[in-house]
């Protein structure tokens, strides 16, 4: 007897699908960051980053300087001015430029005690004296001055018409060619800041140190 069948059912076998990458093709992927997004929208975000931090440093830049700028405007420089620091001492002369940091003043005076004479011009019937700063110093300094905008307390143009500027005046008529350097005294280095005080009636417990 035959027991083989003849209509036996087929056995289903799953189909393999197909790779979605082909042989020879190219990956079609872009690459990926570490947060999974793509790198050039890492990198857009990094250069987003920098531009906003750039434009916060130019901000706070422009404001500095414009207000730098608009103490430098209130400079007459037609006149003098006296600049006061915060240990009392007091320089007289010409504010060529005022920055966050510095004060620069050339063509400078200062007020010591001492006798009147040729290279010195009295302020009053005492014995106050305005001195020119230069070559009467024993330091022999450049007439020029660069001071730390932090020891300044403030500064004010002065009228001409002021005892400091005509003694200024006076000083300068006397002295048309500048104040003799063959005599240098240290007499004029003393205390110029305790003189200061007195004659314009400052506090101050810190002497300079300048030598001025």
């Amino acid at each position: 007897m035959d027991f083989r069948q003849t209509n036996s059912t087929p056995v289903n076998r799953p189909e393999v699908a197909p790779s979605s990458v082909s042989v020879g093709q190219p990956n079609l992927r872009r690459p990926r960051g570490s947060n999974g997004l793509p790198k050039w929208l890492n990198l857009l975000n990094v250069v987003i980053l920098f531009g906003v931090a750039a434009l916060l440093i130019l901000l706070a830049f422009s404001f500095s300087r414009s207000d730098n700028v608009s103490e430098s405007k209130l400079v007459d420089h037609s006149q003098y001015q006296a600049v006061f620091l915060n240990n009392g001492q007091v320089y007289f002369g010409n504010v060529s430029s005022i920055t966050s940091s510095y004060v620069r003043m050339v063509n400078i005076y200062y007020l010591t005690q001492g006798s009147t004479s040729a290279t010195t011009a009295s302020t009053s019937n005492s014995d106050y004296t305005l001195v020119k700063l230069g070559c009467q110093q024993i330091h022999y300094p450049y007439d020029q001055m660069i001071i730390n905008r932090s020891q300044v307390t403030f500064w004010e143009n002065l009228n001409q018409n002021g005892k400091v500027v005509q003694s200024i005046k006076s000083f300068q008529k006397q002295n048309p060619n500048g104040p003799d350097c063959s005599k240098v005294s240290t007499s004029t280095q003393s205390s110029p800041t305790a003189a200061t005080q007195a004659a314009t009636g400052t506090q101050g417990t810190t002497p300079s140190t300048s030598g001025k």
